[in-house]
């Protein structure tokens, strides 16, 4: 049960019982053309500008003060498989980030609440209590992040994206790119007519570590102005492969929330 609490948690970070497995395709880095050739940024004409390229992605910015979902998760490495985590979400912009995880016939099992220092969490199966200022929250998630990257995560805007954008690939349907932080190496397939995320790559520089996540976007869906992808898959790579499969089936902005949560004073073990 502490899997199904850490990975609907985590399951964030990086989206009934007896519905089979999603699949997860994965698309290959750079995209290629019909004729199976790459189109680089000095051979493709067309092909748009770094600082176009970036403008045309802000635009799909999406901008809130509150935000509220409910979402399936499917989970599973090559310890564990769960499948069917019902999760709800709740965030106040830049403040707090609430989550409620459920498994299937037991009810809630999970909850937690984060915000820019800290992250608070329950398990009440196990009756694990975890609190961690989120700068070491690392070793509970094994996932580094900052709470802009979480927030950002979850709403489906770009995570690492800078404006050192480079090998900008083109084909009629996929604009692939790279672009550069401090510790990461980022690549991005956005869609051609639109500059909407289909799909980003996050590679540590770390060599020793090797680690990389994978996210893919689809089935956008107008809501309340925004175009917001509903379905996400994550692959996380180190050690081993960590598949996520994310479905949001209601989404809800700007509407007036409550972020209730109550550390539990007895009967939990502190971890």
């Amino acid at each position: 049960m502490k899997q199904i609490v850490l990975s609907g948690i985590a399951g964030l970070i990086l989206l009934a019982s007896c519905r089979h497995t999603r699949e997860v395709a994965r698309t290959p880095f750079p995209v290629t053309d019909t004729a199976g050739v790459a189109k680089s940024d000095s051979a493709a004409a067309g092909t748009p500008a770094p600082g176009h390229l970036l403008a045309g992605i802000q635009k799909n910015h999406i901008d809130f003060t509150t935000f509220s979902a409910k979402l399936k998760i499917d989970f599973e490495n090559d310890r564990q498989r769960q499948q069917n985590i019902s999760t709800n979400i709740r965030m106040q912009k830049d403040s707090v980030i609430w989550i409620s995880v459920s498994a299937p016939i037991i009810g809630e099992v999970a909850r937690a609440i984060i915000t820019p220092d800290s992250l608070k969490a329950y398990d009440k199966f196990n009756k694990k209590l975890y609190l961690r200022a989120l700068s070491d929250a690392k070793d509970l998630l094994n996932i580094p992040f900052d709470f802009s990257t979480l927030q950002d995560m979850i709403i489906g805007n770009p995570v690492f994206l800078t404006d050192s954008i480079y090998q900008v690939v083109a084909t009629p349907a996929i604009i692939s790119f790279s672009c550069d932080s401090s510790l990461y190496t980022s690549l991005f397939n956005v869609f051609a007519d639109d500059y909407l995320l289909q799909q980003s790559k996050v590679m540590d520089k770390d060599s020793i570590r090797h680690r990389s996540c994978e996210l893919t976007y689809g089935e956008y869906k107008e809501v309340a102005g925004h175009r917001f992808p509903t379905r996400r898959r994550i692959f996380v790579e180190e050690q081993r492969i960590t598949r996520i499969a994310m479905d949001f089936n209601r989404m809800d902005f700007d509407q007036p929330l409550s972020f209730p949560f109550n550390v539990p004073v007895s009967g939990y073990t502190r971890e």
